[in-house]
């Protein structure tokens, strides 16, 4: 894939070539419930900003769009390579490479397996964190590009045919709502399930014990990524350059700029953290001013991070690696 110009719009050829890559937030993923479980809420968080010391990159497989933190170790999902890699946090040595279906694009953990979404294959897999051993492989809707946890069921965003399904872990059952346009990332904020409609232009908003509709709201344009922070929703907009902060009944609380291609999305430490494809780089965002505080690089056409409790990794679709950005402190939020 040829490099995005920094700072510029996407045009017709560029927005092409990086549907190659079938981007989805991962939220997405799993960075996002990621995010929802150490985040909490704001008021009663204490933590120090992540700021960017030094960055070291891990070559991987072809394409990495989803990168996650399972408490041990760092999971990668190589989309061109199907496969998925397991890399110790330490040293990003490569502890095991496991197949996976036709374009992993997602991936998600539920406190004992990593589950992964197959685009082409159009089915989840679940996969035990330990060993690596595949535990079960379960049909879903059409194109899925998007999983979480929500602590009790996984849901899955079909990007395909515009729905969203939810497996519940207790008994096996499914169901499946539907949604906008090409639902592409998940986020939970402890009661309901907020998609993102990336054709639509919008977020669905749904309650999560029933799947009920509880509204569909305005983004930006081609919204990618979404997060919870306690408080608010923040939904990346790929084309806008910006992020909108919703509250949660919908409504606009302010936008904010970032840099170019804003795509995944997560919520960790007390800061909003935000890949920019076009940019190469990853905007730190501190909540409470709505201001971007850090902006640091990465590698080319990064697609999705997560937090190690030390350190940002970040999967970088354009160059087959994943950067593992250091971090120090300079003092707790207020």
């Amino acid at each position: 894939m040829a490099e995005t110009q920094r700072g510029t719009e996407m045009n017709a050829k560029n927005r092409a070539r990086y549907r190659l890559f079938e981007i989805l937030s991962p939220l997405m993923f799993a960075i996002l419930i990621l995010s929802f479980w150490v985040g909490g809420t704001r008021s009663n968080i204490t933590t120090q900003p992540p700021v960017a010391s030094q960055t070291t990159d891990f070559a991987v497989g072809r394409s990495p769009s989803a990168i996650l933190f399972d408490g041990t170790n760092i999971w990668v999902a190589n989309q061109l390579g199907d496969n998925l890699m397991k890399l110790s946090p330490s040293d990003g040595s490569n502890l095991g490479t496991f197949p996976t279906g036709t374009r992993p694009v997602a991936l998600a953990f539920d406190g004992a397996n990593i589950w992964v979404a197959n685009k082409f294959s159009n089915n989840v897999m679940k996969v035990r964190a330990s060993d690596g051993i595949l535990l079960q492989t379960i049909k879903v809707g059409r194109g899925p590009e998007a999983l979480l946890f929500d602590g009790s069921s996984v849901w899955v965003a079909n990007g395909g045919d515009n729905t969203v399904t939810k497996l519940r872990q207790s008994d096996g059952a499914t169901c499946t709502f539907i949604v906008g346009t090409r639902p592409v990332a998940l986020a939970f904020d402890g009661n309901n399930v907020w998609v993102v409609n990336n054709d639509s232009g919008n977020v669905t908003k749904l309650r999560a014990d029933d799947g009920t509709n509880l509204g569909t709201f305005s983004a930006g344009r081609e919204p990618m990524g979404v997060a919870f922070d306690g408080v608010s929703v923040w939904v990346t907009n790929f084309y806008s350059k910006n992020v909108t902060r919703l509250n949660t009944d919908g409504s606009v609380k302010d936008r904010v700029a970032v840099e170019d291609g804003p795509a995944g999305i997560t919520f960790v430490g007390g800061f909003i953290l935000v890949v920019n494809y076009g940019s190469r780089s990853v905007s730190q965002i501190e909540p409470q001013s709505g201001r971007v505080v850090h902006t640091f690089a990465v590698g080319r056409g990064p697609l999705s991070l997560a937090f190690d409790g030390s350190n940002i990794w970040v999967a970088n679709g354009g160059s087959n690696s994943v950067s593992k950005v250091k971090t120090q402190s300079q003092g707790p939020t207020p």
